[in-house]
């Protein structure tokens, strides 16, 4: 997987994947699918920028498998895990899970904290922009900026300047947009 090839979906901002652990064979393969298939856009876009309106479909199964995938091989280390439900009109349900043991954090919040959300995102330009609707601690209702208070907790632990679900983030390289619908995402190239 090239190193261009970035987060696609609302969450993934904060999912910028950790250690995980064996994937099962068949959410590799789903995973190594959507790989695949962001390598060949690449190198596609690298070759000849398509200026038509070309598109690649990606299904919720598969796209939780890239997620589960990015988590499992990237070396970072609060992230559990990350799990969407895809809606129509550019937005998404999951469970995030974030683990904070063994941290100065861990004074503040539980070392295991479980986020549901309900979330939407605009993306134009190939850059994607979070808007969290809902969010809730286990069963207790949050402040959506409270993920940005985690965020910045996350990015002082490792010395890292803070960033914001606000802001813009870079889509995978060559994607211009994304649009989600009921159990898909549609990557616009």
């Amino acid at each position: 997987m090239t190193k261009r090839i970035a987060m696609a979906v609302t969450i993934l901002a904060l999912c910028r994947s950790l250690t995980g652990g064996q994937l099962a064979p068949e959410v590799r393969g789903r995973a190594l699918k959507v790989v695949e298939a962001l390598e060949k856009l690449e190198a596609e876009q690298t070759r000849a920028p398509s200026r038509a309106g070309r598109s690649y479909v990606v299904s919720e199964a598969d796209l939780n498998a890239w997620i589960a995938y990015r988590i499992a091989t990237e070396m970072e280390k609060y992230v559990r895990s990350c799990e969407l439900k895809l809606l129509d009109g550019d937005r998404a349900e999951g469970r995030l899970v974030i683990d904070l043991g063994g941290t100065p954090a861990a004074v503040l919040f539980p070392s295991r904290v479980d986020f549901f959300f309900a979330a939407s995102a605009e993306s134009r330009d190939g850059k994607i922009r979070i808007t969290m609707e809902r969010l809730f601690l286990g069963t207790q209702r949050l402040s959506p900026d409270f993920i940005d208070t985690v965020i910045g907790v996350v990015a002082g632990l490792e010395g890292k300047p803070a960033t914001s679900l606000k802001d813009w983030y870079p889509l995978p390289y060559g994607i211009r947009r994304l649009q989600s619908g009921a159990g898909r995402l549609v990557c616009h190239y």
